[in-house]
């Protein structure tokens, strides 16, 4: 069955003209550099706002089950709000993907960090203020290494969760019309749409490689460093 299997997946990729194999490939650059937007603006503001709920335990008492109402909303939920906004404005649907992207995987990092900051021991916080380091090195030598295991873990979730919400955010039902943007996640809801298994069959196995890929090559030797280096004991 497997040796049946290979050999129509292979027929079916045969049938791929070369311009179909080149749009993949734009499609699953442009889709990285989305996923890549949506994590930068996701650790931009989820580590300074984690560390100050996670630190301070009457903040967090109240304002993590707000969070985590907040959270529950479902991303697709304000999606079609964002894109009634966006889609006149010049890039509309690419900034409302990476917007998707950023409102379904945020609160994985979010969660995290808050996790992470209120793990820090108290007797390293009594220490840092006994030895009056600023703000900055306070951050520098204690905060952001004492996260580094929980970020990392947030991340890897986070950039998975960007990944498959490609495929909703990149190519929209809204108003009658069809709205699409270069991404595999277009690609796969386009030959989804269309019955084009062979451009289906691609696209997908595009999308798992490169997730594959970047989690061994990248994210796992981050992982590595993260429990070698900076784990508390």
């Amino acid at each position: 069955m497997a040796l049946y299997g290979g050999y129509r997946a292979a027929t079916l990729l045969a049938k791929l003209s070369g311009s179909a194999w080149a749009d993949l490939g734009k499609g699953i650059v442009a889709t990285f550099l989305r996923v890549s937007v949506a994590l930068a603006i996701t650790l931009i503001w989820t580590i300074p706002v984690g560390v100050f709920i996670g630190t301070n335990r009457r903040l967090a008492a109240i304002l993590q089950p707000i969070v985590q109402v907040v959270a529950s909303i479902p991303a697709t939920a304000l999606f079609p709000v964002m894109l009634l906004a966006l889609l006149q404005a010049p890039g509309g649907l690419n900034i409302a993907a990476v917007l998707l992207m950023l409102m379904g995987t945020q609160w994985y990092l979010l969660f995290n960090v808050i996790a992470g900051a209120s793990a820090i021991p108290q007797d390293l916080l009594y220490t840092t203020d006994l030895l009056r380091l600023s703000s900055l090195d306070r951050w520098r030598t204690l905060t952001l290494p004492a996260l580094f295991p929980y970020i990392i873990t947030g991340a890897i979730t986070a950039s998975g969760g960007a990944w498959n919400a490609s495929i909703v955010a990149e190519h929209v039902e809204f108003g009658g019309k069809t709205h699409a943007t270069t991404g595999v996640g277009a690609l796969i809801a386009q030959a989804t749409a269309m019955g084009d298994y062979a451009l289906l069959l691609a696209a997908t196995l595009a999308l798992v490689i490169t997730v594959v890929l970047v989690n061994r090559f990248f994210w796992r030797r981050l992982y590595r460093l993260a429990e070698e280096r900076y784990r508390m004991e």
